[in-house]
């Protein structure tokens, strides 16, 4: 028997679609993997000698189904990347027409049983964004292929594993604004939101390839679309009348923690929405709809800085007059760091110094002055100062 925690999933992206490249592949994370093949059959309506059914034939092979995952930093960029169809660049993803494919490969290890579906494409991405928990995005993949074996692992190598980051959840999300007003519990609350990216997908069956399979997988009409769940306020209430003209609005929010963060906007949207009511212990929420239209969402990537290894002030030894000034610059290492500093004197009856590095001889003496890392206080450079009188 098979028990669900030996089940490995692994994706590869494909530079032919539909063809499996060598690897490494690279471990799926998930919650659920439901890709897999439908097998459609057709009734043999033929009539024998007697009134027996006839039974089926095969007919077409469908390759699709859900896999559901918890949101990480840079875990899904591949998939947003197929789904929006287009690469990120310069860490903005934006709507394109390129063919973006993998393989994802499924293995039962107590079992020894192994499948492969190829030319997988991303069909929609649904992210969902509670009030009470982590954020889950449920990926749809279309593919043109599958195999499966019972005496072979090798449609997945050793996949390479997910390197560690933390999961987002609702305390992650921060700049949420529609139609460019913060919201937030002042105003309107928010109670929960959905966003899903559809590529309206269309199977195209071809003659003469030799297989059930798809021949290709095609997107249509790009759709972003989704609900937001808001409290009933006189900020929801505007919101809700746009409907009445057709009037668009705009949409964006940011996913952020210590690993990095995602900033979605969508720049035109249309909503809709019933009018809200509720009984006596009822808190009233009103639920909008809303669909972009026009004007392509993005996505734009903002990976964490790297960690600070270092501190450097500059000069090291400095001279300084009683009641003069001289500028001290501190540098953070790695490059990309982020810069910002403490500043801090060993002797303030000697020298001060002030947030900016600007130091200040105070009496004949000597001070050190050193310059600390926000992120890393225990990273830290040093200045040897000394006042003439």
């Amino acid at each position: 028997m098979s028990s669900g925690a030996k089940v490995a999933t692994a994706y590869i992206r494909e530079v032919t679609p539909g063809v499996t490249p060598p690897g490494p592949w690279s471990v799926l994370t998930r919650t659920s993997f439901g890709v897999g093949p439908t097998y459609n059959t057709a009734e043999n309506n033929e009539i024998g000698e007697d009134r027996m059914s006839q039974g089926t034939a095969q007919t077409t092979v469908e390759v699709a189904g859900d896999v559901g995952t918890k949101m990480r930093f840079g875990a899904l960029d591949e998939f947003m990347a197929s789904c929006f169809g287009k690469d990120w660049d310069s860490n903005v993803l934006t709507m394109g027409n390129d063919r973006i494919s993998f393989s994802l490969g499924y293995y039962a290890a107590d079992v020894g049983i192994a499948g492969k579906a190829t030319g997988a494409q991303v069909a929609t991405m649904n992210i969902q964004v509670p009030n009470d928990g982590e954020i889950e995005v449920t990926t749809t993949f279309a593919a043109t292929g599958w195999q499966d074996k019972d005496d072979d692992t090798n449609f997945v190598l050793t996949p390479v594993a997910e390197a560690f980051q933390r999961r987002y959840g609702f305390k992650d999300v921060s700049g949420l604004k529609l139609n460019g007003v913060q919201v937030g519990d002042n105003n309107v609350c928010v109670d929960t939101f959905n966003l899903q990216f559809d590529n309206a997908v269309q199977t195209q069956r071809c003659i003469g390839n030799g297989n059930p399979f798809a021949g290709n997988i095609i997107p249509t009409i790009f759709t972003p679309s989704g609900s937001i769940t808001l409290s009933w306020s006189k900020t929801a209430y505007e919101l809700w009348k746009k409907q009445q003209t057709g009037d668009a609005i705009s949409f964006e929010f940011t996913l952020g923690n210590a690993d990095g963060a995602y900033d979605f906007l969508i720049p035109e949207m249309e909503i809709s929405g019933s009018w809200p009511d509720g009984g006596a212990t009822d808190i009233i929420q009103v639920e909008l709809t809303y669909t972009a239209r026009r004007v392509s969402p993005t996505i734009t990537r903002r990976p964490a800085p790297p960690a600070p290894s270092g501190v450097t002030v500059a000069p090291a030894t400095a001279s300084v007059a009683e009641g003069s000034t001289t500028n001290l610059a501190a540098t953070v290492a790695p490059a990309g760091a982020t810069q910002t500093v403490t500043w801090s004197s060993s002797d303030t009856g000697k020298a001060t110094v002030s947030a900016s590095g600007v130091v200040t001889g105070v009496a004949a003496g000597a001070a050190t002055i050193t310059a600390t890392s926000t992120v890393d206080g225990t990273k830290k450079g040093t200045a040897a100062i000394t006042v003439t009188a």
